[in-house]
């Protein structure tokens, strides 16, 4: 590629123009207090009737871990850190694959239920987003629609094996019609959608060998001695989160659902590395990839999205307007660590506001919270 293509590509994508991001950045902070109060966009919590049914099954099980369950502790570590809010999801994915989905119905309302509970508890601390299955998506589209009409939540999660293809996306129009119809905030978090979406690549089974995996079932023990798995488990994750925001925002998917906001778990995987790749891509075929297109998604700082370095560079690929903070509590215990990658990134101190708190305020006062 030579200097003036090269020059040109940087001058039409988001990518070379984190100048006009940061004044933006600066001029949204300096309409905000310098210290607002963080609000966490990546938090879990499994409600005390989804608990009991569950524990009436043999299989799936509930979540192991109080984390998962005590909104007291949580309240406490939210407290210590200066964690206004938390916007809680739970994916509850294993149901689309392990329960028929007439037993899973009974499953996803009580969740629903518990969370608009919680939130009509706590008003001032949680708002919620409704567990919807893949498996029944007629069902999925009602139950979002009383999420927003009767139980008072601000969208929905759904489960990242969804958005592995175009064609799996598509059949979940009938859940963005609604979410489109109510403003939904759409969370996509790691998760098996049904067998029947089109398109499915789970994170298991026949794909594991190629990440150099072993197979699924094949027990622990099974992988070649010396051979680091805990690396070629997160390069998988990264892959399939690269996939959804791939299908997300590069696709035409979103065109008919512009009023859904839609957040894509830790950072999109590898998604910002491979982004200037697929910019150059369409640049080199003479069709570049518009730069708005990369503000069709947010992405957040969950659990495996909190490297400093990464961070940093999905602020200059993406924007930090384009950034939520997220914790992944629940799962994970504790709140601060992920505060601290937040701070150590070597972004603005304008860009690390809109991360911890100014575009959360956007989008929460959008749905009517202050």
């Amino acid at each position: 590629m030579s200097t003036s293509t090269r020059r040109r590509f940087l001058e039409t994508t988001g990518l070379g123009i984190a100048g006009a991001a940061l004044s933006s950045a600066r001029g949204a902070a300096a309409q905000t207090p310098a210290a607002a109060a963080i609000v966490d966009w990546h938090a879990h919590w499994v409600g005390p009737h989804v608990v009991a049914l569950l524990g009436a099954r043999t299989s799936p099980r509930p979540p192991q871990g109080a984390g998962w369950f005590d909104i007291d502790a949580r309240l406490r570590d939210m407290d210590a850190n200066d964690v206004r809010r938390q916007v809680l999801a739970w994916v509850g994915g294993a149901f689309d694959g392990a329960v028929p989905p007439e037993e899973a119905r009974p499953l996803w309302r009580a969740q629903n239920d518990d969370l608009a509970a919680l939130v009509r508890a706590h008003p001032s601390r949680f708002s919620a987003l409704a567990s919807l299955p893949t498996s029944n998506v007629a069902w999925a589209a009602e139950e979002l629609e009383r999420a927003h009409g009767d139980l008072g939540l601000i969208g929905a999660v759904l489960p990242l094996d969804a958005f592995v293809s175009l064609a799996g996306a598509r059949a979940l129009a009938p859940i963005f019609a609604a979410a489109q119809k109510h403003r939904s905030h759409i969370f996509v978090h790691r998760g098996a959608a049904a067998a029947a979406v089109p398109g499915q690549q789970p994170e298991t089974g026949a794909v594991n060998p190629y990440f150099g995996l072993p197979a699924a079932g094949a027990g622990r023990g099974q992988a070649p001695s010396g051979d680091n798995v805990s690396a070629r488990t997160l390069l998988a994750t990264a892959t399939h989160l690269a996939s959804g925001v791939i299908t997300l925002a590069f696709t035409d998917f979103l065109d008919a659902y512009p009023d859904v906001t839609v957040q894509v778990a830790m950072m999109g995987g590898a998604i910002s590395y491979v982004t200037e790749h697929v910019q150059m891509a369409a640049e080199e075929a003479g069709s570049p990839i518009p730069a708005k297109q990369l503000k069709r998604v947010y992405l957040d700082t969950g659990q495996s999205g909190r490297a400093p370095r990464g961070i940093a560079l999905a602020a200059k690929v993406f924007g930090a307007d384009r950034i939520l903070f997220g914790t992944d509590s629940g799962p994970v215990a504790a709140i601060g660590p992920t505060i601290a990658s937040v701070k150590q990134a070597e972004i603005s101190a304008a860009e690390k506001e809109l991360i911890f708190s100014g575009n959360a305020r956007r989008l929460l006062s959008s749905r009517g919270i202050t």
